[in-house]
């Protein structure tokens, strides 16, 4: 494996002023994409690519992360790290619906009097990143709320709306008994239009 390493051609150049981690990753990225390194193949060990790379095993640890976080490989305990079967294809996907998941996330928080952790991703146990189905059931999860925050927000304010008409039955009820269909007492807020 120390070989295919030294093959791979993976020295960083420490007179460029690009971080060594960054030049890591673009070389690593860059043979994934071209072919040179094949989807399943299995990458140099932490120690063996930081020794040929000449940077710290941490250095290599924070690369082998980051390409793991993007989809261009992935690491199995015990077993070493991989070339992602889909050569980085998959890393713009995951992206794609991590910003996603962000965005809903925000407008969960924006619209819903909830606790934040009703809804919240669940967050993978030992340390393992969602894969990229684990992820698009999230935004699925996440979209289907705001779907259901919408339905009950229009039905808030359609029963609003005809409380409020003259013409309602209820308009002519004394106010004690409207107060017990009401929401009397309770403060609801809701943003957005």
């Amino acid at each position: 494996m120390e070989n295919r390493a030294r093959e791979l051609g993976l020295k960083v150049d420490r007179g460029t002023g690009v971080p060594m981690g960054t030049q890591l990753a673009a070389r690593l990225a860059a043979h994934v994409r071209s072919g040179a390194l094949r989807p399943g193949e299995r990458l140099p060990s932490v120690r063996e690519l930081a020794e040929e790379a000449g940077v710290n095993v941490n250095t290599v640890r924070a690369v082998y992360s980051r390409l793991e976080r993007d989809g261009i490989v992935r690491s199995e305990q015990g077993r070493g790290t991989f070339v992602g079967r889909t050569q980085g294809s998959d890393g713009a996907t995951r992206a794609d619906l991590r910003r996603q998941i962000a965005s809903l996330e925000a407008q969960l928080v924006a619209r819903a009097p909830l606790p934040s952790d009703s809804f919240a991703a669940p967050s993978p146990t030992g340390g393992r990143l969602p894969t990229t189905d684990e992820l698009r059931a999230i935004r699925d999860r996440l979209e289907g709320r705001l779907t259901e925050l919408d339905a009950e927000r229009a039905d808030v304010l359609r029963r609003l709306s005809e409380l409020a008409a003259p013409d309602h039955p209820a308009a002519g009820e004394t106010a004690e008994r409207r107060s017990s269909t009401s929401l009397r007492g309770a403060r609801v807020r809701w943003l957005g239009a």
